[in-house]
């Protein structure tokens, strides 16, 4: 079990460079077509007013910036999206 964990690892470690080109990538083109497709959506309202429900000092984060912290969150960290997750993926 200790080995497979080992090599999982290595493996993620190798693959962060990649991933964190495809976030960026992801996250230009979204910052690119913001004017078109609007500052926020159903997702990034829902999403804030579900976090601003369990901290009422929550600052409310743009459609593009949820993006960038879901797709850090998924490829770079393997972790949930939470409030917190969310704000600590957008400070990195």
């Amino acid at each position: 079990a200790i080995v497979v964990l080992a090599l999982a690892t290595v493996e993620a470690q190798t693959r962060r460079p990649i991933n964190r080109q495809i976030c960026q990538r992801q996250d230009e083109r979204c910052l690119r077509n913001e004017r078109r497709n609007g500052r926020n959506n159903d997702i990034s309202e829902i999403f804030n007013q579900w976090c601003r429900g369990t901290n009422p000092r929550w600052r409310n984060i743009s459609r593009c910036e949820l993006t960038r912290a879901t797709c850090r969150l998924t490829l770079e960290n393997c972790a949930t999206l939470s409030c917190e997750n969310v704000r600590r993926a957008l400070r990195e």
